[in-house]
């Protein structure tokens, strides 16, 4: 049987096509690239914000089932029990599989997980309960994935992989005080001065806003690290990153790179802006559904936006203590982020069928009676014929507006990019460290629904070429 073949008669339960061309790519990508490139055997792989990924922590299983010893960091605790929960309903699923005959077959050579399916099943020794901590470990038949909620930053995630390195299997501690960087942490277990730095590789799966740009900074703090065992008890050996939600990034991530942030003027991207980057519009009409939702997305922006006057006029009017209070005094301009709009919320996706479909469904949902406010209305309100004009100007401004948001992602990427590419260098310079390769990598289809589809890849020079 091939490795497509396999993979596709072992799909992993509950996940969408989507998410399985997404974690199958990824970890087949980091497999190969281990497997070819690495002169010294890499066992130990970090997935940061696993739980972003989906509930169930999908790369990070696929990862554990080729081999790797995982460590899967979430910021949400409900992310992570999510996927203690989805490890004890599978493991329950495979053992009456097994029961019924339906799932027999021998056990691959853990030696060589290079050439074994990426979704072989497991069963897991010990599951623990989601509700009793925030750590815990599953080991099976090939590699071990241990589950960790914590608050990511580039700090706490040095600090959760030197804890990692040294627990063993059974999760005995053997404190003594080290340091790592510039604060101290609890070190486990204690290092000679003929023991390497450990190995590690960090993938992030569509990590969200600025948590892309924090595990690049954990990568990159490590490495400017002396090699010195003492000082560096596990060194970043290889990343590969998928970024995702632009909008969610902080001020500060953007730009990154010495070459935008020296440009007259510097080079800024609006929130409305970086919710653009998000638009992939040569998929639009890749088929009918695509085209059918394509053509709903439009007509709800373009309603939102016909509706915008009479909602500013129910601000107007409302304007009250209460409102002024329950106001932020940063509000996010651009973005429709105001209390009237935030009072209409979300509306279901019949509600968008025809102009009198909308006005309806909204103005009940915000307790509005037009003809209380009739001489304030615009023209167009009950205009048919204005109305028309103005969503189709609408509609043409919002697709014009989309084409640009390919490019407003490349901009970040290259950012991302060249400011990587400056701190390896300068790192290098400074120190005898390895030298490393920076790559932009087209990893996912986007006729698949993947969006989101370039890794950030890092890697030695010496490492064979993957692009």
């Amino acid at each position: 049987m091939t490795l497509s073949a396999s993979r596709n008669a072992r799909r992993s339960y509950g996940m969408s096509p989507k998410k399985e061309h997404e974690v199958s790519r990824m970890s087949e990508y980091i497999d190969q690239l281990l497997c070819s490139g690495s002169t010294d055997t890499i066992h130990h792989v970090v997935d940061v914000g696993s739980g972003q990924v989906s509930i169930f922590g999908y790369l990070s299983r696929a990862l554990q089932n080729l081999g790797f010893h995982v460590l899967a960091l979430d910021s949400n605790e409900i992310q992570t029990s999510g996927a203690e929960r989805w490890k004890a309903k599978e493991a329950a699923r495979r053992q009456k599989q097994l029961k019924r005959g339906m799932d027999a077959q021998s056990v691959p050579d853990s030696r060589n997980h290079c050439n074994h399916p990426l979704f072989q099943p497991h069963v897991a020794t010990s599951v623990p309960s989601a509700s009793t901590a925030s750590t815990n470990i599953i080991h099976s038949l090939m590699g071990s994935l241990t589950h960790q909620t914590i608050c990511i930053n580039p700090r706490t995630l040095e600090s959760s992989i030197h804890h990692w390195i040294f627990s063993d299997e059974d999760n005995q501690i053997a404190h003594c005080t080290g340091q790592i960087g510039d604060f101290l942490v609890d070190k486990i277990g204690r290092r000679t001065a003929e023991e390497k730095p450990v190995p590690v590789v960090m993938v992030a799966l569509h990590a969200c806003g600025s948590l892309t740009p924090d595990v690049l900074r954990a990568f990159l703090s490590n490495y400017r690290r002396p090699s010195a065992p003492s000082l560096r008890i596990w060194t970043a050996q290889a990343l590969v990153a998928v970024g995702c939600c632009y909008n969610l990034m902080a001020l500060e991530d953007f730009p990154l790179s010495r070459s935008l942030r020296e440009r007259t003027p510097i080079a800024t991207l609006s929130l409305a802006s970086r919710h653009l980057a998000a638009q992939i519009p040569s998929q639009w009409l890749r088929n009918e559904t695509s085209a059918r939702k394509t053509s709903l997305a439009i007509r709800k922006v373009v309603f939102r936006a016909l509706l915008q006057p009479v909602l500013e006029r129910i601000g107007a009017r409302e304007a009250s203590a209460k409102c002024t209070a329950t106001s932020s005094p940063h509000e996010l301009h651009g973005a429709g982020q105001t209390p009237e709009n935030r009072r209409l919320g979300k509306l279901p996706d019949a509600a968008y069928e025809d102009w009198e479909t909308f006005l309806d469904c909204a103005t009940s949902k915000t307790g509005v009676r037009l003809d209380q406010i009739t001489t304030q209305l615009p023209v167009y309100i009950h205009n048919k014929h204005r109305r028309r004009q103005l969503e189709s100007a609408l509609s043409v401004l919002h697709v014009l507006r989309c084409i640009m948001g390919p490019a407003i992602e490349s901009l970040i990427l290259l950012d991302r990019y060249e400011w990587i590419r400056e701190e390896l260098s300068q790192s290098s310079e400074a120190q005898e460290s390895s030298p490393m390769d920076v790559d932009l990598v087209n990893l996912f289809d986007q006729a698949t629904g993947s969006g989101r589809n370039v890794a950030i890849v890092i890697k030695p020079r010496e490492w064979s070429n993957m692009i």
